[in-house]
């Protein structure tokens, strides 16, 4: 018990921290992002603009926060040509952008029937390589035995 209160005492800092992450990632970033990839491709709505960048999740598979964290700062050392405009976050929100990328873009559990698909697969290469074993510790045998029969 003693020590769940001070995680208690935590929470409204931490929930008060992604919604400032979250403001953040408004303000600077969703002109161009999307914080999740949608699953399925978005239905074009006359007048509303879709996000032309890469959803934050696809980019944080293939950069660590740090080099994100880099880029934010300024984006236009890395890529001269880039439409990436930060100036609007206060760097102050920075870290909080940084967190709530952290937590957001984390990939969502696969669904149930794709964990048992992995499963079902995962026994079947088992239990080929336990059979493939087993012929050869036979075949062994074998050749042991007939040999010293000669």
């Amino acid at each position: 018990m003693k020590r769940l209160i001070p995680l208690l005492l935590l929470l409204p800092a931490l929930a008060s921290a992604q919604d400032r992450g979250e403001l953040a990632f408004n303000k600077a970033c969703t002109q161009c992002h999307q914080a999740q990839a949608p699953t399925r491709p978005p239905k074009p709505v006359k007048g509303i603009r879709t996000p032309v960048a890469p959803a934050m999740d696809q980019v944080v598979r293939k950069k660590s926060l740090t080099q994100i964290h880099a880029w934010v700062q300024s984006p236009h050392r890395f890529n001269a040509k880039t439409a990436c405009d930060t100036r609007l976050l206060a760097p102050d929100d920075l870290e909080s952008l940084m967190s709530f990328l952290a937590t957001v873009t984390v990939p969502a559990e696969p669904p149930r029937r794709v964990l048992l698909k992995q499963q079902r697969e995962q026994q079947v290469v088992e239990r080929t390589r336990r059979k493939k074993a087993e012929a050869e510790a036979k075949a062994k045998q074998s050749q042991s035995t007939n040999q010293g029969k000669k």
